[in-house]
């Protein structure tokens, strides 16, 4: 999912140095909420555990122990999965620098970059069904943006990206 909000210069403060003049925001679809995963693994557990408990009463003890070994792997993988959808990155233009922040509640990972000498790259694929890489470049760094995006998202993410500058160098003339 790709959000691009552009900011006019009269509603920032004042105050701010920097001021942001827009951002992007990038998520990847996220299907499954952790109450809905909490809520799938309760039914899953209820059920295992009903049929284990009752092969154990017939003395099939072992079943109780696989169940419980094969729970916890299918928590652990829902836990993974959930996690891993609410990355975030967010994108944000000011007139002469961009910061880039990805994390999951708050920013884990930050780059501030000038931005005059960072670029956008876009790599195609040798093979169509592959979809592109978007990455920014600053120098000799190199961050991809968007990994989770699928082929359209990343054409859209793209198209924001130049909309985005474009609104930047125009708020910088009007500094």
């Amino acid at each position: 999912m790709i959000k691009a909000e552009f900011f006019a210069p009269a509603i920032q403060q004042p105050i701010e140095r920097d001021p942001r003049v827009g951002q992007i925001v990038l998520q990847p679809n996220n299907s499954l909420s952790w109450q809905a995963a909490k809520y799938f693994l309760a039914m899953m557990f209820a059920v295992s555990f009903t049929i284990a408990v009752g092969f154990t009463m017939q003395g099939y003890w072992v079943i109780l122990f696989f169940t419980c070994v094969e729970m916890s792997a299918l928590a652990i993988c829902f836990w993974h999965i959930v996690r891993r959808n609410n990355m975030q990155e967010v994108i944000a233009f000011t007139p002469d620098h961009l910061l880039l922040e990805v994390g999951r509640k708050q920013p884990e990972i930050q780059h501030r970059w000038q931005r005059f000498f960072t670029k956008i790259h876009v790599t195609e694929h040798r093979y169509p069904w592959y979809p592109k890489q978007v990455a920014l470049r600053h120098k000799s760094q190199e961050c991809e943006i968007g990994k989770f995006l699928n082929a359209d998202e990343k054409e859209e993410l793209v198209t924001a990206l130049q909309r985005m500058v474009q609104h930047a160098n125009l708020s910088q003339r009007h500094i």
